[in-house]
Protein backbone atom coordinates (compact mmCIF):
# COMPACT_ATOMS: atom_id res chain seq x y z
CA UNK A 1 0.00 0.00 0.00
CA UNK A 2 1.02 3.58 -0.45
CA UNK A 3 2.28 5.60 1.94
CA UNK A 4 -0.87 8.25 2.96
CA UNK A 5 0.65 11.70 1.87
CA UNK A 6 0.11 15.60 2.71
CA UNK A 7 1.31 17.87 0.33
CA UNK A 8 0.64 21.51 -1.28
CA UNK A 9 0.48 22.62 -4.74
CA UNK A 10 -0.75 26.01 -6.24
CA UNK A 11 -3.07 24.06 -8.46
CA UNK A 12 -3.58 20.01 -9.22
CA UNK A 13 -4.48 19.13 -13.07
CA UNK A 14 -6.25 15.95 -12.80
CA UNK A 15 -6.26 14.04 -15.90
CA UNK A 16 -2.77 13.41 -17.94
CA UNK A 17 -3.90 13.32 -21.58
CA UNK A 18 -3.37 16.05 -24.07
CA UNK A 19 -5.99 18.79 -22.22
CA UNK A 20 -4.88 17.81 -18.93
CA UNK A 21 -1.14 18.04 -19.92
CA UNK A 22 -2.15 21.13 -22.51
CA UNK A 23 -3.44 23.14 -19.10
CA UNK A 24 -0.88 22.18 -16.92
CA UNK A 25 1.42 23.40 -19.60
CA UNK A 26 0.11 26.64 -20.05
CA UNK A 27 -0.70 27.47 -16.60
CA UNK A 28 2.80 26.81 -15.80
CA UNK A 29 3.91 29.02 -18.45
CA UNK A 30 2.27 31.64 -16.56
CA UNK A 31 4.20 31.20 -13.63
CA UNK A 32 1.15 29.79 -11.91
CA UNK A 33 3.97 28.08 -9.00
CA UNK A 34 3.67 24.42 -8.24
CA UNK A 35 1.29 22.60 -10.18
CA UNK A 36 0.59 18.54 -9.20
CA UNK A 37 -0.40 16.51 -12.49
CA UNK A 38 -2.42 13.94 -11.07
CA UNK A 39 -3.66 10.47 -13.38
CA UNK A 40 -5.49 7.02 -11.71
CA UNK A 41 -3.42 5.04 -14.52
CA UNK A 42 -0.22 6.18 -16.51
CA UNK A 43 0.32 9.32 -17.67
CA UNK A 44 -0.05 9.56 -21.37
CA UNK A 45 -0.62 6.30 -21.86
CA UNK A 46 -4.32 4.55 -21.27
CA UNK A 47 -7.01 7.51 -22.04
CA UNK A 48 -8.61 8.79 -24.98
CA UNK A 49 -5.61 10.15 -25.97
CA UNK A 50 -3.56 7.17 -27.16
CA UNK A 51 -7.16 6.17 -29.20
CA UNK A 52 -7.40 9.48 -30.69
CA UNK A 53 -7.28 9.33 -34.46
CA UNK A 54 -5.09 12.40 -34.40
CA UNK A 55 -7.42 14.49 -37.07
CA UNK A 56 -6.43 18.20 -37.61
CA UNK A 57 -9.44 19.83 -39.15
CA UNK A 58 -11.30 23.26 -39.55
CA UNK A 59 -14.93 21.69 -41.03
CA UNK A 60 -17.21 21.52 -38.08
CA UNK A 61 -21.21 21.65 -37.93
CA UNK A 62 -20.72 24.24 -35.29
CA UNK A 63 -19.17 27.56 -35.47
CA UNK A 64 -17.82 27.65 -31.96
CA UNK A 65 -15.94 24.32 -32.36
CA UNK A 66 -14.28 25.82 -35.81
CA UNK A 67 -13.05 28.91 -34.18
CA UNK A 68 -11.09 26.73 -31.33
CA UNK A 69 -9.96 24.49 -34.07
CA UNK A 70 -8.49 27.11 -36.34
CA UNK A 71 -6.91 28.94 -32.95
CA UNK A 72 -5.21 25.68 -32.60
CA UNK A 73 -3.77 24.40 -36.02
CA UNK A 74 -1.14 27.33 -36.43
CA UNK A 75 0.41 25.37 -32.88
CA UNK A 76 0.63 21.88 -34.69
CA UNK A 77 1.82 23.25 -37.55
CA UNK A 78 4.71 25.27 -35.30
CA UNK A 79 4.96 22.49 -32.33
CA UNK A 80 8.70 22.58 -32.56
CA UNK A 81 8.85 26.36 -31.97
CA UNK A 82 6.27 27.04 -29.93
CA UNK A 83 5.81 23.72 -27.65
CA UNK A 84 9.29 21.95 -28.48
CA UNK A 85 9.57 18.28 -29.56
CA UNK A 86 7.53 16.95 -32.70
CA UNK A 87 3.81 16.14 -32.63
CA UNK A 88 3.76 14.20 -36.06
CA UNK A 89 2.12 16.76 -37.80
CA UNK A 90 1.61 15.69 -40.93
CA UNK A 91 0.21 17.68 -43.76
CA UNK A 92 -2.41 15.32 -45.75
CA UNK A 93 -4.76 17.69 -46.57
CA UNK A 94 -8.57 17.11 -44.92
CA UNK A 95 -11.90 16.31 -46.87
CA UNK A 96 -15.19 16.41 -45.04
CA UNK A 97 -17.67 13.77 -47.78
CA UNK A 98 -21.94 13.86 -47.88
CA UNK A 99 -24.27 12.22 -50.26
CA UNK A 100 -27.06 14.84 -51.99
CA UNK A 101 -28.89 15.01 -48.80
CA UNK A 102 -26.20 17.26 -47.19
CA UNK A 103 -25.22 18.88 -50.33
CA UNK A 104 -26.19 22.49 -49.31
CA UNK A 105 -25.33 21.83 -45.34
CA UNK A 106 -22.00 21.26 -46.30
CA UNK A 107 -21.60 24.06 -48.59
CA UNK A 108 -23.10 26.25 -45.42
CA UNK A 109 -20.48 24.40 -43.33
CA UNK A 110 -17.50 25.28 -45.87
CA UNK A 111 -18.60 28.83 -46.12
CA UNK A 112 -18.75 29.66 -42.04
CA UNK A 113 -15.08 27.88 -41.76
CA UNK A 114 -14.26 30.16 -44.09
CA UNK A 115 -15.51 32.91 -42.23
CA UNK A 116 -14.31 31.69 -38.88
CA UNK A 117 -10.73 30.71 -40.38
CA UNK A 118 -9.70 33.65 -41.64
CA UNK A 119 -6.82 33.16 -44.48
CA UNK A 120 -7.45 29.47 -44.46
CA UNK A 121 -8.02 27.66 -47.71
CA UNK A 122 -11.59 25.67 -47.79
CA UNK A 123 -13.08 24.73 -51.16
CA UNK A 124 -16.09 22.58 -51.88
CA UNK A 125 -15.32 20.13 -54.60
CA UNK A 126 -17.11 17.58 -57.12
CA UNK A 127 -16.73 13.85 -57.02
CA UNK A 128 -14.64 14.34 -60.17
CA UNK A 129 -12.35 16.95 -58.37
CA UNK A 130 -11.90 15.20 -55.67
CA UNK A 131 -10.92 11.81 -57.42
CA UNK A 132 -8.12 14.40 -58.90
CA UNK A 133 -6.82 15.24 -55.79
CA UNK A 134 -6.79 11.84 -54.38
CA UNK A 135 -6.99 9.07 -56.87
CA UNK A 136 -6.40 6.47 -54.26
CA UNK A 137 -10.39 6.95 -53.15
CA UNK A 138 -13.38 6.15 -54.43
CA UNK A 139 -16.20 8.68 -55.25
CA UNK A 140 -19.33 6.13 -55.48
CA UNK A 141 -22.32 7.55 -54.07
CA UNK A 142 -20.41 11.49 -53.26
CA UNK A 143 -22.59 14.39 -54.02
CA UNK A 144 -19.73 17.10 -52.67
CA UNK A 145 -16.73 17.32 -50.34
CA UNK A 146 -15.25 20.47 -48.31
CA UNK A 147 -11.14 20.00 -49.34
CA UNK A 148 -8.88 21.51 -47.10
CA UNK A 149 -5.33 21.87 -48.50
CA UNK A 150 -3.38 22.32 -44.75
CA UNK A 151 -5.78 19.59 -43.02
CA UNK A 152 -4.16 16.29 -41.75
CA UNK A 153 -2.97 14.40 -38.60
CA UNK A 154 -0.81 14.28 -35.89
CA UNK A 155 0.29 11.50 -33.16
CA UNK A 156 -1.66 12.32 -30.28
CA UNK A 157 0.80 10.04 -28.11
CA UNK A 158 4.09 11.91 -29.48
CA UNK A 159 1.87 15.52 -28.89
CA UNK A 160 1.24 14.90 -25.63
CA UNK A 161 4.19 13.48 -24.59
CA UNK A 162 5.91 16.63 -26.14
CA UNK A 163 3.41 18.74 -23.96
CA UNK A 164 4.38 16.84 -20.71
CA UNK A 165 8.35 17.12 -21.43
CA UNK A 166 7.52 20.91 -21.43
CA UNK A 167 5.49 21.13 -18.82
CA UNK A 168 7.94 19.37 -16.59
CA UNK A 169 10.36 21.46 -17.64
CA UNK A 170 8.90 24.30 -16.04
CA UNK A 171 8.61 22.31 -12.87
CA UNK A 172 5.42 20.13 -13.23
CA UNK A 173 4.76 17.43 -10.88
CA UNK A 174 3.02 14.36 -12.08
CA UNK A 175 1.83 11.91 -9.88
CA UNK A 176 0.67 8.60 -11.58
CA UNK A 177 -1.29 6.02 -10.49
CA UNK A 178 -2.84 8.27 -8.36
CA UNK A 179 -6.56 8.51 -8.47
CA UNK A 180 -8.39 12.07 -7.77
CA UNK A 181 -11.43 11.09 -5.10
CA UNK A 182 -12.88 14.02 -4.23
CA UNK A 183 -12.44 17.80 -4.39
CA UNK A 184 -12.58 19.32 -0.93
CA UNK A 185 -13.82 23.09 -0.12
CA UNK A 186 -14.57 25.07 2.81
CA UNK A 187 -16.70 28.12 2.89
CA UNK A 188 -17.89 27.35 -0.60
CA UNK A 189 -13.89 27.57 -2.12
CA UNK A 190 -11.67 24.71 -3.46
CA UNK A 191 -8.83 23.76 -0.66
CA UNK A 192 -7.37 20.62 -2.02
CA UNK A 193 -8.36 17.18 -3.40
CA UNK A 194 -8.20 14.39 -1.78
CA UNK A 195 -6.67 11.65 -3.63
CA UNK A 196 -6.05 7.61 -3.43
CA UNK A 197 -2.92 8.09 -1.53
CA UNK A 198 -3.92 11.44 0.85
CA UNK A 199 -4.74 14.88 0.56
CA UNK A 200 -3.28 17.49 -1.65
CA UNK A 201 -4.24 21.30 -0.34
CA UNK A 202 -4.92 23.90 -3.30
CA UNK A 203 -7.24 26.68 -4.38
CA UNK A 204 -7.17 25.12 -7.45
CA UNK A 205 -8.42 21.78 -8.67
CA UNK A 206 -8.64 21.25 -13.00
CA UNK A 207 -10.80 18.48 -13.67
CA UNK A 208 -10.07 17.34 -17.01
CA UNK A 209 -10.54 13.24 -16.64
CA UNK A 210 -12.03 12.19 -19.67
CA UNK A 211 -14.76 9.38 -19.31
CA UNK A 212 -14.58 9.81 -15.26
CA UNK A 213 -16.02 13.40 -16.24
CA UNK A 214 -16.90 15.41 -12.82
CA UNK A 215 -16.84 12.44 -10.76
CA UNK A 216 -14.40 14.20 -8.01
CA UNK A 217 -16.88 16.96 -7.49
CA UNK A 218 -20.32 15.58 -7.40
CA UNK A 219 -20.68 15.64 -3.65
CA UNK A 220 -20.27 19.00 -4.50
CA UNK A 221 -23.65 19.36 -6.57
CA UNK A 222 -21.53 19.63 -9.09
CA UNK A 223 -23.40 17.16 -12.40
CA UNK A 224 -22.05 16.92 -15.83
CA UNK A 225 -23.80 14.64 -17.99
CA UNK A 226 -20.80 12.76 -19.16
CA UNK A 227 -21.11 8.86 -20.81
CA UNK A 228 -18.20 6.67 -21.24
CA UNK A 229 -17.87 5.08 -24.49
CA UNK A 230 -15.59 2.86 -25.40
CA UNK A 231 -13.56 3.86 -28.69
CA UNK A 232 -11.79 2.39 -31.16
CA UNK A 233 -8.75 2.80 -33.60
CA UNK A 234 -7.89 0.09 -36.18
CA UNK A 235 -4.34 -0.29 -38.26
CA UNK A 236 -3.89 -1.43 -41.54
CA UNK A 237 -1.33 -1.77 -44.14
CA UNK A 238 -1.88 -0.17 -47.32
CA UNK A 239 1.09 0.26 -49.68
CA UNK A 240 1.40 4.52 -50.43
CA UNK A 241 -1.58 5.45 -48.41
CA UNK A 242 0.70 8.29 -47.34
CA UNK A 243 2.18 8.96 -51.07
CA UNK A 244 0.54 11.87 -53.15
CA UNK A 245 0.21 10.98 -56.95
CA UNK A 246 0.49 7.61 -55.79
CA UNK A 247 -2.52 5.35 -57.19
CA UNK A 248 -3.19 4.61 -53.65
CA UNK A 249 -3.40 7.95 -52.06
CA UNK A 250 -5.67 8.92 -49.47
CA UNK A 251 -6.85 11.89 -47.39
CA UNK A 252 -7.34 12.39 -43.71
CA UNK A 253 -11.62 11.87 -43.96
CA UNK A 254 -14.39 12.22 -42.73
CA UNK A 255 -17.34 10.39 -44.73
CA UNK A 256 -20.82 11.31 -43.67
CA UNK A 257 -22.22 8.74 -46.28
CA UNK A 258 -20.86 6.20 -44.31
CA UNK A 259 -20.06 7.27 -40.64
CA UNK A 260 -16.68 6.21 -40.81
CA UNK A 261 -12.85 8.05 -40.64
CA UNK A 262 -9.96 7.20 -41.78
CA UNK A 263 -6.31 8.62 -42.51
CA UNK A 264 -3.00 7.73 -43.66
CA UNK A 265 -0.06 6.90 -41.23
CA UNK A 266 2.71 7.44 -42.70
CA UNK A 267 3.58 5.94 -46.40
CA UNK A 268 2.45 2.70 -46.09
CA UNK A 269 -0.52 2.03 -43.53
CA UNK A 270 -3.57 3.36 -42.42
CA UNK A 271 -5.56 4.33 -39.66
CA UNK A 272 -9.43 3.99 -39.37
CA UNK A 273 -12.19 4.78 -36.60
CA UNK A 274 -14.01 1.59 -35.28
CA UNK A 275 -17.74 3.35 -33.98
CA UNK A 276 -17.91 3.58 -29.99
CA UNK A 277 -19.79 1.94 -27.88
CA UNK A 278 -21.93 4.02 -25.15
CA UNK A 279 -22.71 3.37 -21.70
CA UNK A 280 -19.32 1.82 -20.82
CA UNK A 281 -19.07 0.68 -16.96
CA UNK A 282 -16.07 2.47 -15.55
CA UNK A 283 -13.60 0.74 -13.33
CA UNK A 284 -13.23 -2.57 -15.78
CA UNK A 285 -11.08 -3.33 -18.02
CA UNK A 286 -12.05 -1.32 -21.95
CA UNK A 287 -13.05 -4.47 -23.93
CA UNK A 288 -11.16 -5.53 -27.14
CA UNK A 289 -12.56 -4.50 -30.51
CA UNK A 290 -13.98 -7.57 -31.77
CA UNK A 291 -14.44 -9.06 -35.20
CA UNK A 292 -17.50 -8.32 -36.20
CA UNK A 293 -16.85 -4.65 -35.22
CA UNK A 294 -13.75 -4.85 -37.06
CA UNK A 295 -15.15 -6.55 -40.24
CA UNK A 296 -18.29 -3.44 -40.22
CA UNK A 297 -15.63 -0.80 -40.09
CA UNK A 298 -13.72 -2.11 -42.72
CA UNK A 299 -16.86 -2.60 -44.83
CA UNK A 300 -17.64 1.17 -44.09
CA UNK A 301 -14.03 2.20 -45.45
CA UNK A 302 -13.89 -0.33 -47.90
CA UNK A 303 -17.05 1.82 -49.99
CA UNK A 304 -14.57 4.56 -49.88
CA UNK A 305 -11.11 3.13 -50.43
CA UNK A 306 -11.62 0.05 -51.95
CA UNK A 307 -7.97 -1.81 -51.24
CA UNK A 308 -8.92 -1.63 -47.68
CA UNK A 309 -11.24 -4.41 -47.80
CA UNK A 310 -8.22 -6.86 -48.30
CA UNK A 311 -5.66 -5.04 -46.34
CA UNK A 312 -3.76 -6.79 -43.91
CA UNK A 313 -4.85 -5.39 -40.24
CA UNK A 314 -1.22 -4.17 -38.28
CA UNK A 315 -3.17 -3.51 -34.71
CA UNK A 316 -6.31 -2.53 -32.99
CA UNK A 317 -6.78 0.20 -29.97
CA UNK A 318 -9.61 0.45 -27.93
CA UNK A 319 -10.24 2.45 -24.76
CA UNK A 320 -12.30 5.46 -23.32
CA UNK A 321 -13.68 8.59 -23.51
CA UNK A 322 -16.15 11.32 -21.68
CA UNK A 323 -19.38 12.03 -23.95
CA UNK A 324 -21.68 14.98 -23.32
CA UNK A 325 -25.05 14.91 -24.53
CA UNK A 326 -24.55 17.11 -27.32
CA UNK A 327 -21.18 15.80 -28.30
CA UNK A 328 -19.30 18.85 -27.52
CA UNK A 329 -17.12 19.59 -24.17
CA UNK A 330 -17.53 21.35 -21.02
CA UNK A 331 -15.02 24.09 -19.91
CA UNK A 332 -15.43 26.62 -17.43
CA UNK A 333 -16.15 26.97 -13.69
CA UNK A 334 -18.29 25.03 -11.56
CA UNK A 335 -19.24 24.59 -7.79
CA UNK A 336 -16.81 26.26 -5.50
CA UNK A 337 -14.50 28.67 -5.94
CA UNK A 338 -11.52 27.64 -7.36
CA UNK A 339 -12.77 24.26 -9.33
CA UNK A 340 -12.50 24.48 -12.94
CA UNK A 341 -13.62 21.68 -15.83
CA UNK A 342 -12.31 21.30 -19.23
CA UNK A 343 -13.69 17.58 -19.94
CA UNK A 344 -16.86 15.79 -22.03
CA UNK A 345 -14.78 16.65 -25.22
CA UNK A 346 -16.56 13.41 -27.03
CA UNK A 347 -13.93 11.99 -29.68
CA UNK A 348 -13.19 15.56 -30.59
CA UNK A 349 -10.43 17.19 -28.51
CA UNK A 350 -6.99 17.01 -29.83
CA UNK A 351 -7.65 19.23 -32.32
CA UNK A 352 -8.71 21.93 -29.86
CA UNK A 353 -6.17 21.30 -27.03
CA UNK A 354 -4.16 23.76 -27.45
CA UNK A 355 -6.60 26.66 -27.30
CA UNK A 356 -8.46 25.58 -24.73
CA UNK A 357 -5.71 25.32 -22.46
CA UNK A 358 -4.84 28.85 -23.85
CA UNK A 359 -7.45 30.13 -22.98
CA UNK A 360 -8.68 28.51 -19.75
CA UNK A 361 -5.38 29.18 -18.49
CA UNK A 362 -5.81 32.91 -18.92
CA UNK A 363 -9.33 32.67 -17.92
CA UNK A 364 -8.21 31.02 -14.52
CA UNK A 365 -4.91 33.05 -13.60
CA UNK A 366 -6.25 36.59 -15.77
CA UNK A 367 -9.80 36.59 -16.84
CA UNK A 368 -10.39 39.72 -19.54
CA UNK A 369 -9.72 39.49 -23.26
CA UNK A 370 -7.16 37.43 -25.52
CA UNK A 371 -6.43 39.26 -29.09
CA UNK A 372 -8.76 39.52 -31.29
CA UNK A 373 -11.79 37.37 -29.66
CA UNK A 374 -13.05 37.91 -25.78
CA UNK A 375 -12.45 34.33 -23.83
CA UNK A 376 -16.29 35.07 -23.09
CA UNK A 377 -16.63 34.44 -26.76
CA UNK A 378 -14.95 31.87 -27.69
CA UNK A 379 -15.39 29.38 -24.59
CA UNK A 380 -19.23 30.60 -23.74
CA UNK A 381 -20.59 27.86 -25.40
CA UNK A 382 -19.24 25.47 -23.84
CA UNK A 383 -20.03 26.11 -20.25
CA UNK A 384 -20.79 23.59 -17.49
CA UNK A 385 -24.42 25.23 -17.17
CA UNK A 386 -25.73 24.70 -20.12
CA UNK A 387 -27.15 21.26 -19.73
CA UNK A 388 -29.17 22.80 -16.71
CA UNK A 389 -30.20 25.77 -18.23
CA UNK A 390 -31.46 23.69 -21.43
CA UNK A 391 -28.75 25.63 -23.75
CA UNK A 392 -27.06 23.13 -25.64
CA UNK A 393 -24.54 23.36 -28.33
CA UNK A 394 -27.11 23.52 -31.75
CA UNK A 395 -25.24 22.56 -34.94
CA UNK A 396 -25.94 25.22 -37.34
CA UNK A 397 -26.10 22.76 -39.95
CA UNK A 398 -25.62 18.96 -38.83
CA UNK A 399 -24.89 15.95 -40.86
CA UNK A 400 -25.77 12.68 -40.18
CA UNK A 401 -23.29 11.65 -38.19
CA UNK A 402 -21.35 14.73 -37.00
Amino acid sequence: MSPIVHAHADAVVVGGGVIGAAIAHQLALAGLGRIVLCDQGRVNAQGATSRSGGLLRLHHTAVADTRLAARSLPVFEQWADVIGGDCGYRRTGFVMIVGDNHAEDLRQNAAATTDAAGHRRVEVVDPYELKEIYPGISTENVALAAYEPEGGYADPMMASGALLAAAYRLGVSPSEGIRAMKVLEHAGVVTGVLTSIGRIDSPLVVLAGGAWGSAPAEYLGVHIPVTARRIGLAQAELPGAGRRGSRASVPTCIDDTTGSYFRPDGLDRFYFGVPSKPDTELGRDVEPLTQGELEAAINAIAVRVPQAATAPLAGTRSGLDGYTPDKRPVVGAAGPDGLYLALGFSGGGFKMAPAVAELAAKEIIEGGAVPGKAIQELLEPYRPQRFLAGRPVRPEAPYDHM
